[in-house]
C-alpha cells in the first residue's frame, strides 16, 4: 500500500533488535547496491527476539527507488515486542521449561512429549468427606504436589497491556475434566484462587506484563468412554477496542496435558503390604490361614493389614472387592485403589479405610446397579511386562474373564470394561472364564516370579492334568475315593464315576 508510482526497487533497514528475512525465488537477486526488485514473489519477514522496553522502540525503514536509482519515498514500520507464553512440563523432566516447541502436541513413549496430569483422587485434607478433587479449594500445601504446574509468562511495556488483554481459557469439552488454581502473589499465607473448571471457561489476567503467573492444574476425571484423557489450555492476547468488546485475538499459545491412566500392578512385583480379612467366628473361621500368612509375611518382611469383621461385615473376599494400582506423573506418583461395583460386606471398606493422604480411590458403578459375579475383581488380573509378536507391553496386559464373544452369558459390566480399555497402556485382553460357576479369571490362572526367561511363569489350571491324576489313582486302586464328602448340597462322586461320565469329559475337553 505504501509503494509510490514509478518505483521499481526497494531496500530494508532495521534497528539492531530486528532481524529481516528476505523470502524469494532463486532467480530473484538483489542489485549491487543491495536493492531488491519490486517483484510479487518477494516477501519481507521481520522478527524480534528481545522484549520491548517501551512502545514502538523497534523500527523498520523501507526505501523505494525508481529506475534511475532515485529515492522516491520512505515507509516506516513501528514494532513493539511482547512475550506471551504458556508453559508446562512438556519434556516430562519434572520441571516447567520456557520456549517449548510443539506444546499443543502429545505423543506416547520414552521419547514422547506433552505434559502429564494426575487425577487428584487421594485425600490430603483431614476431615474432608471424599477425594480432594471433590473440593473446589486447596486446603493443604500437600494438595499442590498432586497437581501439575503451568506458567503464563507475559512481558512487555505496561502501556501495551493497558490496551490488550491476556486471557487463559479452556475448551468447553475439557472444562469438566480439570480445575485450575492461580497462585496469587504477595499473599501470606499463599492463596490459590480457582479460575478455570467445570463452571468457568476463561480467566482474564489482572497484572499482565509483570512476568510469570503460576497456575496449578488438577485432574478431575480419568480417561473413560468418550474421554481420551487429553485436555488443552490456551492463553490469548486480545485487542480490546472498548470495555464491552469481546476482543480480537492477536496471538494464542496452546498447551496439552494427558490425564495419567490408572495402572494395575502385577503380583510378581515385590509386595509392600498385604490386606486380609479376619474371620474369627464359628465354622467359617480362618485363624489357621491367618497364622500361616503371618509366618510367611515375616519371612517376606512385608507389612500385614488385618481387616476386622466389624470393618468387613464378615465379607472375607477382599480380592473380589478391590484392586490396587497407581497413577504416575514425572513429579509425583501414588497408589490408587479401584473399588469394584460388587458391593457386598466390603462395599465401603476401600473408601473408608484405604483412601487417604497419597492413597487415591476410584470406582465405576453400572447404571441400575446391575452387577454379576464377573464384576468381582477376582475376575481382573494383569500380566507382568511382556512382548507379544514384537509389540512391547512394558506395563503388562490386563486380563478380564468373559464369555465367548459369540455366546450369551454373564459379562463384566460395560462401565468397568470401558474404564479399563480407556486407560490404554495395559491393552486389556478378554479370556474365556464364564464356563466356571463363579466365573473369575483368577480361578484358573495366576502369574508367579521366576528367575529365567521372561522373569515369570503363567500357571494354568488344567482339566487334562486332573484327568491324568485321576487315572493314576484309579490304576493304584483308589477308584472308589469320593469327592465332596462333608460338603453340604454337593453330589458326592467317586473317581470311577467321574472318569465314566462322558458328558463331564466332553465339557472339560471344551474348556481345556
Amino acid at each position: 500500500r505504501s509503494t509510490p508510482r514509478g518505483a521499481t526497487s526497494f531496500d530494508v533497514h532495521a534497528t539492531p533488535a530486528v532481524t529481516v528475512h528476505m523470502i524469494h525465488s532463486p532467480a530473484t537477486k538483489p542489485t549491487v547496491d543491495s536493492r531488491w526488485p519490486l517483484d510479487p514473489d518477494i516477501e519481507v519477514v521481520v522478527t524480534i527476539d528481545v522484549t520491548s522496553r517501551t512502545v514502538n522502540d523497534n523500527q523498520v525503514k523501507i526505501s523505494y527507488y525508481n529506475r534511475e536509482g532515485n529515492e522516491l519515498a520512505v515507509a516506516w514500520l513501528y514494532l513493539t515486542c511482547v512475550d506471551v507464553s504458556l508453559d508446562v512440563d512438556s519434556s516430562r523432566s519434572g520441571r516447567v521449561k520456557s520456549k517449548g516447541k510443539d506444546k499443543a502436541k502429545w505423543t506416547w513413549g520414552p521419547d514422547g512429549q506433552g505434559a502429564v496430569l494426575l487425577v487428584n483422587c487421594d485425600r490430603d485434607s483431614p476431615g474432608a468427606g471424599g477425594t480432594d478433587s471433590g473440593q473446589v479449594d486447596i486446603r493443604t500445601p500437600a494438595d499442590l504436589q498432586d497437581m501439575s504446574m503451568m506458567l503464563l509468562r507475559t512481558q512487555g511495556p505496561s502501556a501495551i497491556f493497558a490496551e490488550y488483554q491476556v486471557v487463559l481459557h479452556v475448551p468447553e469439552t475439557d472444562a469438566d475434566k480439570v480445575r485450575v488454581f492461580h497462585a496469587l502473589r504477595g499473599d501470606s499465607p499463599p492463596r490459590y484462587k480457582p479460575v478455570l473448571g467445570p463452571d468457568k471457561l476463561s480467566y482474564v489476567l489482572d497484572r499482565a506484563g509483570h512476568g510469570d503467573s503460576t497456575f496449578y492444574v488438577e485432574g478431575l476425571a480419568f480417561p473413560d468412554r468418550g474421554f481420551s484423557g487429553l485436555v488443552s489450555f490456551s492463553a490469548s492476547l486480545l485487542e480490546v477496542p472498548h470495555k464491552d468488546s469481546p476482543g480480537t485475538p492477536i496471538f494464542t499459545d496452546t498447551v496439552v496435558f494427558r490425564v495419567a491412566p490408572w495402572i494395575m500392578t502385577p503380583n510378581t512385583q515385590q509386595p509392600l503390604e498385604v490386606f486380609v480379612c479376619s474371620i474369627k467366628q464359628g465354622l467359617d473361621s480362618n485363624e489357621a490361614f491367618m497364622e500361616g500368612l503371618r509366618a510367611l509375611l515375616r519371612k517376606a518382611n512385608c507389612k500385614l493389614t488385618v481387616c476386622s469383621e466389624q470393618d468387613t461385615r464378615s465379607d472375607r473376599w477382599i480380592q473380589d472387592e478391590l484392586e490396587f494400582g497407581y497413577v504416575e506423573a514425572p513429579h509425583k506418583s501414588f497408589p490408587v485403589v479401584f473399588d469394584s461395583p460388587r458391593n457386598r460386606g466390603l462395599k465401603d471398606f476401600a473408601f473408608k479405610k484405604i483412601l487417604g493422604p497419597d492413597f487415591g480411590y476410584v470406582t465405576r458403578e453400572p447404571p441400575g446397579k446391575s452387577v454379576t459375579s464377573l464384576d468381582s475383581f477376582g475376575n481382573l488380573d494383569v500380566s507382568p511386562p511382556v512382548t507379544v509378536r514384537g509389540k512391547e507391553y512394558p506395563l503388562g496386559r490386563i486380563l478380564i474373564g468373559s464369555p465367548l464373544p459369540w455366546a450369551s452369558g454373564r459379562r463384566m459390566s460395560k462401565a468397568v470394561r470401558d474404564f479399563l480399555y480407556a486407560q490404554q497402556v495395559q491393552a486389556p485382553l478378554e479370556v474365556y472364564s464364564e464356563w466356571l460357576s463363579v466365573g473369575h479369571v483368577d480361578e484358573f490362572l495366576t502369574f508367579v516370579p521366576a528367575f529365567d526367561r521372561k522373569g515369570f511363569r503363567l500357571l494354568l489350571a488344567s482339566p487334562n492334568a486332573c484327568y491324568q491324576l485321576f487315572r493314576e489313582k484309579q490304576q493304584q486302586g483308589h477308584g472308589e475315593a469320593t469327592q465332596f464328602i462333608g460338603l453340604k448340597g454337593s453330589e458326592k462322586k467317586s473317581i470311577d464315576e467321574i472318569l465314566a461320565d462322558e458328558s463331564l469329559r466332553s465339557d472339560n475337553r471344551h474348556v481345556q
